[in-house]
């Protein structure tokens, strides 16, 4: 038992299947992070694009930049005088 129809064994791989979201500056990092590889290359890797509200923007963007900002009581401290 657990052996191959050649007298082998076999080889089980379980594979953990896991749902994440990012964008194109990031997407190398996040998958070197994901798979154990290190995500510092030799050249530094540019700032993350900052998500800006604009005219004809659709509404799964405008969802992906609400997620982005801050819990709401974050934000109050951060402005304690509005």
């Amino acid at each position: 038992m657990g052996e191959g129809s050649r007298g082998r064994p076999v080889k089980v791989v379980i594979i953990n299947t896991q749902y994440v979201q990012t964008d194109a500056v990031s997407f190398k990092s996040v998958v070197q992070k994901l798979t154990g590889k290190d995500a510092v290359v030799g050249e530094e890797q540019p700032p993350a694009k900052v998500t800006q509200f604009r005219r004809g923007m659709s509404f799964k963007d405008l969802d992906l930049m609400l997620q982005e900002l801050p819990p709401l009581d974050e934000l109050m401290k951060l402005f304690p005088d509005l």
